[in-house]
């Protein structure tokens, strides 16, 4: 069984609508609120919710109950940005907690066995998701919690969370190897005793015991790779690394260094003003966008064919890989590669000479825009113009 969630391609539209949006306030120079607001939660935190409400009910093998209230989420999502967008911040974030805290409840409703730590990666994944909205609507509504703190809580707790549990079990099927189950339930474990620490040391502002804790994060995440690592190493088919499973790697390749950064700049934030911008340069324009590449380049094709084609008795179907431009994606990883280190190298420079490094970033998500979402509509049309063209035939 594969349960389609519609709503998951309007969320991952809108949440790169966002990322469009971030590098517009990038290139104003305009580093405030809005700003993180957008890119945290206005892009990964769409691009989150887009990818439970579709991993989580296939992960139990059964449908999503009651899935008009997603339809509910995401109308709240979307009102609740534009009231962001129109500077109504209080507003806007009690609506994005309303919403998602509605998501974490409406989730946790539909999984009956924590059992798989893929499952419990993502249901902590889901509980930071809906706390960082609350954070956020504490932080506008009544000053009680710091901006950074419900950034991070989404970040280091929802996003990584997410990661983690989604590679855990995407990777091994795709290089059909397996996992140590041991292993992986280490990792959860460790990364549930790290990131609260840290998170209490964001709500005190204290900086000395933030670079102190996030070493323990960038120790999770190369244990993480290791478990990977592994993976490959042992792999016992011949055949050539999966597109998919490249691209978690590249992204993975920026993980460790972002988290440095963020350690380093933390250490003496006044001083690094700088490198706290190309922190969030590695870990949210590099890691997490290259993952989110990943992720919807294996996802979308898969919700878009069961959901148009799998109950097809007639007329031309294509297979999965055709809705999605695969004998593109290596030379497309190869350029976005290159152009992501131009774009941190030409952010790293002085204003407004680093405003150039927009559009830098903006022809990399043209060009995965086009080989994702561009190459499935035109996929699309052409399947509709052919039982067009046949019914016309018979007719």
């Amino acid at each position: 069984m594969f349960y389609i969630s519609k709503v998951s391609p309007l969320l991952f539209v809108f949440g790169f609508l966002n990322l469009v949006l971030s590098l517009i306030l990038k290139l104003a120079g305009t580093y405030g609120t809005l700003f993180f607001v957008v890119l945290v939660f206005g892009f990964v935190g769409s691009i989150l919710l887009g990818a439970m409400y579709q991993i989580i009910p296939n992960s139990q093998n059964r449908k999503l109950s009651l899935p008009q209230i997603s339809y509910l989420v995401f109308a709240g999502v979307v009102a609740s940005f534009l009231m962001f967008y129109g500077g109504l911040h209080s507003y806007g974030s009690l609506l994005l907690a309303v919403s998602y805290t509605t998501f974490f409840v409406h989730a946790l409703l539909n999984v009956k066995n924590f059992m798989p730590v893929t499952v419990k990666f993502l249901g902590v994944s889901a509980f930071y998701l809906a706390l960082s909205s609350v954070l956020l609507a504490l932080h506008f509504n009544l000053g009680l919690v710091p901006l950074q703190l419900a950034v991070h809580s989404l970040t280091l707790g929802a996003m990584l969370n997410a990661v983690y549990g989604v590679e855990i079990a995407w990777v091994p099927m795709l290089l059909m190897e397996t996992l140590n189950v041991r292993k992986a339930q280490r990792l959860f474990y460790a990364k549930q005793v790290v990131t609260p620490l840290i998170l209490v040391s964001f709500y005190l502002l204290n900086y000395q015991a933030i670079a102190l804790l996030s070493l323990g994060e960038i120790a999770v995440s190369l244990y993480f790779i290791y478990l990977l690592y592994l993976l490959i190493k042992q792999r016992r088919m011949p055949s050539p690394i999966p597109y998919v499973v490249k691209t978690f790697l590249i992204a993975l390749f920026f993980l460790p260094l972002g988290l440095l950064m963020g350690t380093i700049t933390a250490s003496a934030p006044q001083a690094l003003h700088k490198l706290f911008l190309i922190h969030i340069d590695i870990v949210l324009y590099g890691f997490t966008a290259f993952t989110i590449f990943g992720g919807i380049a294996h996802l979308l094709p898969r919700i878009m064919w069961n959901w148009k084609f799998a109950s097809r008795k007639d007329g031309p179907v294509p297979s999965i890989n055709e809705l999605i431009d695969e004998k593109a994606f290596p030379e497309f990883l190869e350029r976005a590669v290159f152009l992501f280190a131009l774009f941190v190298a030409v952010d790293a420079l002085f204003e407004p000479i680093n405003r150039l490094s927009v559009f830098i970033y903006a022809f990399i998500i043209a060009l995965f825009v086009r080989i994702t979402f561009v190459h499935l509509l035109k996929k699309l049309r052409e399947v509709s113009n052919g039982s067009n063209k046949a019914l016309g035939e018979e007719v």
